[in-house]
């Protein structure tokens, strides 16, 4: 599995959430009710606070709401490989190639939500991934002027993803909002195991690419998690702390060699978090700052008729920071963007989305 598919799960924009949290501070606040004794903040904020909102915690509304966006990603890796020895600790003999791989990730998705109650809502979200690797060597065959490029595209539906959001707690004057999810992810897009690769012509043997790119992660995976948010004038600040399984499946092929290679791929299991903060510049725009972060374990294969064995370097560190702004077009229709600046070298360099609530 890439870097880019692992961090389209972990940076689940949490810096829109903060620009809506934060809108509605500026707005409106009013206590009619309680909750324990306590008055319950029952702002209504306007259509832009609503529509981020929901892109981390979600607003419980009763009206349907369809969401189309898209996500961009990029990032690139260098490899130094050298074939040679070293005189007299200072010279190296022999030959010396630089392999660099760029990687072009854009989702276009829609989103529908509907709210059953005023603490139960619904999610699906339907994928369409486009991928572009170009794959480059410098120094092939021991030539230092060498160059060899290759290009590798690939297109097609994602993983489908369906999520139920509960309000545990209503945010009172003493304590924050508290949402609990659950999600579930079907392996509806195409999976990375089994793709045979093939050396590029010219590169005696330098470079070696795939035939094609996964859209998917191959495997069902059911994700859990807790959000909270508090309104501390004028300010918002928001954090989230979820976790991934991944359950074990079998593939007719999971080698990238020649023919079929039967196995069992048990692709390592997420925990992530994120927090941050927001500020409303006024009623109809606001801007969010965030950082996130995952984890994802290292994953295990099993050959039939072999024993089980860790992929070496298949676990990876993310992190992320993201800065969201909320331009409210009409009481109906808003625009969201964020920006996500990778922090670790398992994060994609940089992540652009742009998204466009409307409510039926």
């Amino acid at each position: 599995m890439t870097t880019p598919e692992r961090m389209r799960s972990a940076i689940a924009l949490p810096g829109l959430l903060a620009a809506t949290l934060l809108s509605t501070a500026a707005l409106a606040q009013s206590a009619p009710g309680q909750v324990d004794g306590e008055p319950v903040r029952e702002a209504q904020p306007s259509q832009s606070v609503r529509d981020v909102l929901r892109e981390e915690h979600t607003l419980f509304s009763d009206r349907l709401t369809i969401e189309p966006g898209i996500t961009y990603t990029y990032s690139d890796r260098s490899q130094l490989a050298l074939s040679g020895f070293l005189v007299l600790d200072a010279i190296f003999l022999g030959n010396i190639s630089v392999d660099t791989v760029e990687s072009h990730t854009t989702t276009f998705d829609l989103n529908l939500r509907y709210g059953l109650t005023n603490r139960l809502e619904l999610e699906l979200n339907l994928p369409y991934v486009y991928r572009s690797t170009t794959y480059q060597s410098v120094g092939a065959g021991g030539a230092t002027d060498r160059y060899i490029e290759e290009d590798v595209t690939q297109g097609g539906l994602g993983d489908v993803r369906g999520s139920l959001y509960y309000r545990l707690l209503p945010e009172t004057a003493t304590r924050p909002d508290v949402v609990w999810n659950l999600g579930v992810r079907a392996p509806t897009g195409k999976h990375p195991y089994g793709i045979e690769t093939r050396e590029v012509e010219g590169s005696e043997g330098n470079l070696t690419v795939p035939e094609e790119l996964p859209t998917g992660n191959g495997v069902w995976g059911v994700s859990t998690g807790l959000s909270v948010l508090k309104t501390l004038d004028p300010a918002i600040i928001f954090a989230n702390l979820g976790y991934t399984y991944n359950f074990e499946r079998s593939f007719s092929d999971i080698s990238s060699d020649p023919g079929d290679h039967p196995g069992r791929i048990d692709l390592g299991d997420a925990l992530r978090f994120g927090f941050g903060t927001a500020f409303a510049l006024n009623p109809r725009f606001s801007l969010s700052i965030s950082y996130s972060h995952q984890h994802a374990f290292e994953s295990k294969r099993t050959f039939e008729g072999e024993s089980r064995e860790t992929l070496t370097g298949s676990g990876a560190t993310s992190g992320a920071v993201n800065l969201g702004a909320t331009y409210a077009m009409s009481d109906t229709t808003s625009i969201v963007t964020n920006v996500g600046i990778g922090m670790t070298d398992d994060a994609p360099d940089i992540t652009l989305t742009f998204r466009m609530p409307f409510q039926m």
